[in-house]
């Protein structure tokens, strides 16, 4: 797992855990929950980005 993406996961399992009162016993959930959305977060940025480039690609302004 690359650096950035962890730091990202780390960062949302924390809020989480934060949001739900700071409760010990569910790192483990949050880890797994924050991993989940991060993957969503990248597929729908990935899917946008082929989005821009299809349309460059269908409508080039050069």
């Amino acid at each position: 797992m690359d650096h950035k993406r962890e730091r990202r996961i780390k960062a949302r399992a924390f809020e989480l855990w934060q949001r739900e009162g700071s409760l010990d016993g569910r790192s483990l959930g949050h880890w797994l929950q924050a991993e989940r959305e991060i993957q969503e977060e990248e597929e729908t940025e990935a899917a946008s980005q082929d989005v821009v480039g299809l349309a460059a690609a269908v409508n080039p302004t050069h």
